[in-house]
């Protein structure tokens, strides 16, 4: 009975091993990289085009601009989880750490750039007013979800 169980609670751990890694290890081929480098710039090309219809005023330019920094965002994406022309576990750990500073940068720029904005306001104006980015809350998300994963991964390789 007790090895039926450790043997099912060991098939669990596997399980969710198995589904983390599926969608962690999730990779597109090579050449998706041109694709993605095509859709950004195509988008820095569109954002500046959005520039010349923020001058000429014209209705849509906050949606156009939002689609062109979206497109931006996902052509980098693409070229982010796009494979190298040859994948082993140097470029494996390579890219772990890659994110990881990517991600630590991120958060420490986000915090830290309002506080410069600030300083130089206050130089300029007799009134400064300290504006952080309205987009920290996804920073937030993806702290949570690096919390999470790691403490269920820690879990399923039962070193909890």
């Amino acid at each position: 009975y007790l090895f039926t169980n450790f043997m099912k609670l060991k098939a669990k751990q596997e399980s969710e091993i198995e589904k983390i890694d599926k969608f962690t290890g999730f990779q597109l081929p090579n050449k998706f990289k041109i694709i993605g480098l095509i859709i950004t710039i195509l988008s820095i090309l569109s954002i500046v085009t959005s520039l010349k219809l923020y001058i000429l005023d014209v209705k849509y330019h906050d949606l156009f601009e939002r689609i062109a920094l979206s497109g931006m965002v996902i052509g980098t994406l693409i070229i982010s989880i796009s494979r190298e022309k040859i994948e082993d576990e140097l470029i494996a750990k390579i890219r772990v750490q890659s994110y990881q500073y990517a991600v630590l940068g991120t958060i420490v720029f986000y915090l830290i750039i309002p506080f410069i904005n600030f300083t130089i306001e206050s130089f300029f104006s007799s009134m400064p007013v300290i504006e952080g980015s309205k987009d920290v809350s996804v920073l937030a998300v993806l702290l949570l979800m690096q919390i999470l994963t790691f403490r269920k991964l820690k879990k399923a390789y039962n070193e909890e």
